[in-house]
Parts: structure tokens; C-alpha cells; sequence
């Protein structure tokens, strides 16, 4: 039975290297990092090349021929117009700027080829030889355990990939053609209208053996009222001009292209056949190869499958099982992580309770003595830092007020000078917003035009007549929207090709439903315990943060005002030795300690600095009163005093505040400084400082 084999001919002209832009892809030097990680370099001996100076000087000589005429009357034209820097000069220069095609052809895919190295090799010639995906792939077998090679086996290979190679040359020569017939009265060779090249085959990759070449290329543009036909390089129109010398009959270059492959891949499996046939000496009744053409329509035909479609297909068949092998683990895991949010849901709602109890300084129940539900004990701390937050919003408040009115008044000043010039300058801006306007407007047109003709030239669209199409300030629209048409044909088929791959997965998706709705409802309680969860981690970390706030700022003031504090050992953990609060071990233990112990030790240590500065006061007091002595009188330094200007005082006496007040430190201070003498004065000053400096340098040794 013969093997069905599919052929496929790509055919493209993307940029002005051609040929020249992939050698180093095709020449497959070992040495190179290739981005291909499937070459076999143990095959690449059977590789064959032609780039010989000789085949390169046959193309240039096969351009000059088909396009001297051209450059030269194009040059003319231009010198005649006084445009001499317009001109080409050579052929060379006018193909330089201009898109080179390139081909490749290959034969069957690596299946095809596992089959024909089965049939015509000994089976000892050949392993297989893992790829990527898992799949497995025959390779020949070149050289045994001790890495030396395999000559027996060696000679099979060049024996079976000759076959290849041959079919592959011959198959692309510019020779091949269509004799004279009635439509055309000579022969006509596709090396008259796409000429080949320099050329590489490749039998090494885990493909299968194929040839990239180079393809000079002649044609002739239709022509038009404007303008008459012209020779071209273009690709397109190079298939159009050997489409209608054979057939006689004119096409768009979708349908010459579809011409092309159809004979080119017929012709080529026919030459691998005979190759074949000559080679193993095969009875010419019995058919090797049968050439098949896989079709949407027909999903059953396997072959025609390339490298890169079948890695595809093994990836999609392992992606699927790992889909499934997740969804378990999945269910799995959800199941788990519900039994995980019950017991977090009571920790969550504990740590709350605490949270509420330290804040409010309340049992965290209602008046009916229920436990409070965890949102209304979030509401409740969430108050209680409210509270306290207001307090210094107002004093913030007033001070900004104070500052808007000022600025206020300031900016009403600046604002009258600019009024008139902003006025004025507003005017000018409105003139020149619609001059731009009317700029925009115009350059939008013309970047209108200028994408319509780049898309038509890139796609090579042409009108009803297969006429070039002309884009205009008048039509601009009309193109734009026959492009989208055009776009639009082409997603559809693009559609319809994923619709055909979605229905091969449809069988695949309704096994995953049971799946999914166990899944389903599994997300469902995870999801409702999740917002739940959510809710009570947002309100814990609310009052986390505030109460951290707090803390911080406790431990700050301790720090400045007695940086030697050590928490006491009893709240330390055990084995773990106090440090004092100015270290980064001392101020994480005051941190680790309840809200409450660090209020009441910032009490203690303002308490503290309060009595020392009041001993202090006094003791200046009593260094600047004279010594009491009731025999000798008080001799007073004091300003004279206007009695005339005393005036009795609007408020109501009040002997407790006035007791207050003479023993308040600060009064008493300040009539020590009024009756002191300027000895006393001095002495107080002395002191003083003594007292300062020995202040220091007890802090500077501690």
C-alpha cells in the first residue's frame, strides 16, 4: 500500500537580504547557536550546498538580461526630466533596494520518512531518538558506542537522503517547464520568470528533507491609463506573467500562487518517486508514494503534518492531561483549604475579641451580654481610633484656616494683576487651538492616505480590474472602508480555521464538566469564606497598624527622654536578657509589650523630667532670694512705680487661684529674678552653668 504524502512549497519575499538574510539558518555549522534545537549535526554530512560564485554571477547575469532595458530607459526618462539623481545606474542598483524572494520546498513529513527508512533500510541502520514533546523520531545510527563511526551505516544514509537531495534539485531546476502547445507556441521553463538560485537542503533536521533556494523573479505590471507595463521583480506579479503564459488566461496572484504550489508539489512527490524506484530497484508497477492534499474538510488525514503542527499536537494532548491532573489537585486542595478557613475564621475572631477589649477598654459583648459580631466589634475600635484622631484633625484645622485666610488675601491681589493678561492670552490661545485644529485636520487626512497606500502596497491589493489602486483625498474613505472588507474576509477565514481546531476539543471539554461543577461549587464556599476572611483581616489590620502607630510614638518618647529603660525580666521571654530602649534588641522588647505598660512608663518618664526641672526652678528660686533674717530689713531693687496708672482689676478675687499661683515655680522664679541682687544675679549664673556642664557630662558618659 502506498504512503500517503503531502508536499508543501513556501514561497515568500519579506525583506531586501532574500537569500542572504537566512544562509546562516540553512548552513546549520555547529558552531552556531542555533535557535532550531532539533538538528541532528551527525546528518549534516549529507547536507548539499550550492553558493558557488559561479551560481551567484548566473543570477546576476539572468537580471541584467530581463532588466537592462528598463534601468536604461528609466535612467533616460530621468536625465530628459533634469532629475540625473533619480537615475539607477545598473541593475544592481535598482534590485538593491528591493524585496528578494526565497523558497522552500520539502516533501512528506518526518512520519513519511520513519516509513521509507522501515522499508528500503536495514533495521540495524537506524534508533530512535527522543524529541522534546515525548514523541519519538527514527535517526540514523552513525557511530557506535566508542563514538567512531559506522561506515556500513554511513553509506546508508548518503544511499537514502541521495534520494532526497536529487528530487529536491531536480524538482527546482530552471529547466523544468511546459512544452509548446496551442495556447503557448514555445516552451516555457519557470526559470524564465522565477529563476533559482543558490540553494541549501537540509536532511539533518527532525523534520524532514527539504531545500531552502533563492528565486530571482521577472514580471510584468498590468499597466494602466497612466502608465504602461513595466518590467518587476515583484514576486506577485512574477507568478501572475508565468500563470498567463501558460494558461493563457489571466489571475490575481492568490490564484497564481495556488497555481504554482498545485503543479510544483505534484511534480516534486513525482520526482522522489522515481528516485526512489531507481535507487532500491522497485518494480515501476508498484507505487511507493501516493500524493494527498489534507483538506479542512477530512480531519482523518494525518500526514502533510510539519514539524512544528506535530510538536504542536503531541503539546496540546500533554497540555490536556496536565489540565485535568491540576483540576484534581485543585479539588483536592480546595477541600483542605476550607477545613483551613473554619479554624482561621475562630483564630481571626478571637484576636479581634483581644483587639476590641485592649482598645475600648469594654468586654466585647452587647447590652443582652452576646458576643459582638465581628464587624461590630471592627465599627467599635474603629470609633475609638476616630475619637482620638478628631482631637488633632481640629487643631490642624484651625492653624490651616488661620494660613487660607492669609493666602487668601494675597492670592486676590495677584489674581486682579493677572486677571487682564490671562484675558488676553486666553484669546490668543483660542486663535491658535484653531489654527492647529485646522492643521490636525489636514495631516489626519494625509496619514489617512499615506496608511491606505502602505497597506495596499504591503498586501499588494488591486481594484475590480486588477488595476493599482490610487488613494485620494476624495476616496480615502471608500478605500478605508473596502480594506476593512478585506480584513475583515481574511478574519473570517482565520475564524473558521479556529472553529475547525475548537470542535476537535469538544469531546475533551464535556469530560471536564463534572469537573468543573465540582469545582464550582467548591469555589463557591471558598469564595464566601474568603470575603469573610477578607473583611476580618482588613479590620484587624486596621487596628494593627493604629495600635503599632501608638507604640512607636510611646517608644520614641522613652527613647528620648531615658534611652537607659530595660523592660522588666519577668515580660521578657525566657533566657533573654533586657537591653535598654536606645538599641535595636531593647526597643523590639519594648514594642512586644502591651499598649498599657508603655503609657505608664512615658508617665513615669515625663513625671520624672517634670520634678527634676522643678527642683531645678527651685533651686535657682533659693540661690536668688536673699537669706532670711527678721532683724535686718529687706533691701529690694525695684523700678518706681506710677501709682496714678494702677487700675483695679475686672476680675473677682479668688484666693485658691491666687494661692496657686505664688507657689507655682515659674512666679516664683520670676520675682526671685526682680528682688536679686547683681551679686546674687551672678552667683545664680555661675551655678548655673556648673549645674549645665555637670548635666552634660553625666549624659556624654552614659
Amino acid at each position: 500500500m502506498a504512503i500517503k504524502c503531502t508536499v508543501t512549497t513556501d514561497l515568500q519575499a519579506k525583506d531586501t537580504n532574500g537569500y542572504s538574510g537566512i544562509q546562516k539558518h540553512v548552513e546549520h555549522d555547529q558552531n552556531i547557536n542555533h535557535s532550531n534545537k532539533d538538528i541532528v549535526f551527525n546528518e549534516t554530512q549529507f547536507n548539499v550546498y550550492d553558493e558557488s560564485t559561479t551560481t551567484r554571477q548566473a543570477i546576476d547575469d539572468w537580471n541584467e538580461q530581463h532588466f537592462h532595458d528598463y534601468v536604461e530607459q528609466h535612467d533616460q526618462h530621468q536625465r530628459e526630466k533634469g532629475h540625473a539623481e533619480r537615475q539607477f545606474g545598473s541593475v544592481k542598483n535598482y534590485l538593491k533596494n528591493k524585496k528578494k524572494a526565497t523558497a522552500v520546498l520539502t516533501i512528506g513529513n518526518m512520519e513519511v520518512q520513519s516509513q521509507l527508512m522501515k522499508q528500503f533500510c536495514p533495521k540495524d541502520s537506524y534508533q530512535e531518538e527522543k524529541l522534546p514533546d515525548g514523541t519519538t523520531h527514527l535517526v540514523f545510527k552513525l557511530k557506535d558506542e566508542n563514538n567512531k563511526p559506522i561506515q556500513n551505516n554511513i553509506a546508508v544514509a548518503k544511499q537514502f537522503y541521495g534520494c532526497f537531495n536529487r528530487a529536491l534539485i531536480k524538482a527546482t531546476n530552471n529547466n523544468i517547464g511546459w512544452p509548446a502547445n496551442k495556447v503557448h507556441q514555445q516552451r516555457i521553463n519557470v526559470g524564465d520568470y522565477l529563476h533559482r538560485g543558490r540553494y541549501a537542503t537540509n536532511n539533518d533536521e527532525m523534520g524532514i528533507s527539504h531545500i531552502h533556494f533563492e528565486v530571482a523573479t521577472f514580471g510584468m505590471t498590468r499597466g494602466g491609463k497612466k502608465r504602461a507595463a513595466h518590467v518587476t521583480n515583484s514576486l506577485n506579479q512574477a507568478l501572475v506573467s508565468l500563470h498567463q503564459a501558460v494558461t493563457g488566461k489571466t489571475a490575481s496572484g492568490r490564484a497564481a500562487l495556488k497555481w504554482y504550489r498545485a503543479n510544483l508539489d505534484q511534480f516534486a512527490l513525482k520526482c522522489l518517486e522515481q528516485e526512489l524506484h531507481k535507487t532500491y530497484q522497485v518494480p515501476k508497477n508498484k507505487k511507493i508514494l501516493d500524493f494527498e492534499r489534507k483538506t479542512k474538510e477530512d480531519k482523518t488525514i494525518q500526514t502533510g503534518l510539519s514539524m512544528e503542527q506535530l510538536k504542536a499536537q503531541h503539546q496540546e494532548i500533554a497540555d490536556h492531561q496536565k489540565k485535568v491532573q491540576n483540576l484534581q489537585d485543585q479539588a483536592k486542595t480546595l477541600n483542605n483549604q476550607n477545613n483551613d478557613m473554619q479554624a482561621q475564621v475562630k483564630t481571626v475572631t478571637k484576636n479581634l475579641k483581644d483587639i476590641y477589649e485592649a482598645t475600648t477598654g469594654r468586654q466585647a459583648v452587647d447590652k443582652d451580654g452576646n458576643d459582638l459580631s465581628p464587624l461590630e466589634m471592627a465599627k467599635g475600635i474603629t470609633r475609638a481610633n476616630r475619637a482620638a484622631q478628631d482631637d488633632k484633625e481640629k487643631a490642624e484645622q484651625a492653624k490651616a484656616t488661620a494660613d487660607q485666610e492669609r493666602q487668601k488675601a494675597e492670592q486676590q491681589k495677584a489674581q486682579q494683576e493677572q486677571q487682564l493678561a490671562t484675558q488676553r492670552q486666553q484669546l490668543k490661545v483660542l486663535q491658535d487651538q484653531l489654527d492647529e485644529a485646522n492643521n490636525q485636520l489636514k495631516r489626519r487626512k494625509q496619514q489617512r492616505i499615506k496608511n491606505a497606500q502602505k497597506e495596499i502596497a504591503q498586501n499588494k491589493l488591486t481594484n475590480g480590474n486588477n488595476q493599482p489602486i490610487n488613494v485620494t483625498e476624495d476616496n480615502v474613505a471608500q478605500i478605508e472602508q473596502e480594506i476593512d472588507n478585506w480584513r475583515q474576509d481574511q478574519q473570517a477565514e482565520w475564524t473558521q480555521d479556529k472553529i475547525d481546531a475548537q470542535n476537535e476539543l469538544e469531546q475533551i471539554n464535556q469530560q471536564l464538566l463534572k469537573a468543573h461543577s465540582t469545582k464550582a461549587n467548591l469555589e463557591s464556599t471558598n469564595q464566601e469564606l474568603t470575603r469573610q476572611n477578607t473583611q476580618l483581616q482588613q479590620s484587624q489590620q486596621l487596628m494593627k497598624n493604629n495600635i503599632n502607630g501608638y507604640k512607636n510614638q510611646l517608644v520614641d518618647t522613652i527613647t528620648e527622654h531615658d534611652p537607659n529603660h530595660k523592660v522588666e525580666q519577668q515580660l521578657l521571654k525566657p533566657n533573654e536578657v533586657p537591653e535598654a530602649v536606645i538599641t535595636t534588641n531593647g526597643r523590639q522588647q519594648h514594642l512586644r509589650q502591651p499598649l498599657k505598660y508603655l503609657i505608664d512608663v512615658t508617665t513615669q518618664v515625663l513625671q520624672k523630667i517634670k520634678t527634676t526641672a522643678t527642683n531645678f526652678i527651685n533651686q535657682v528660686t533659693k540661690s536668688l532670694l536673699p537669706p532670711v533674717n527678721p532683724k535686718k530689713p529687706i533691701q529690694l531693687q525695684s523700678s518706681y512705680v506710677d501709682f496714678s496708672k494702677i487700675q483695679a482689676s475686672l476680675h473677682k478675687p479668688n484666693a485658691q487661684k491666687e494661692i496657686q499661683l505664688m507657689n507655682d515655680p515659674i512666679i516664683k522664679l520670676k520675682r526671685a529674678l526682680l528682688s536679686a541682687t547683681t551679686d546674687q544675679l551672678q552667683k545664680t549664673k555661675e551655678q548655673t552653668q556648673k549645674s549645665l556642664k555637670q548635666q552634660v557630662d553625666d549624659e556624654w558618659e552614659r
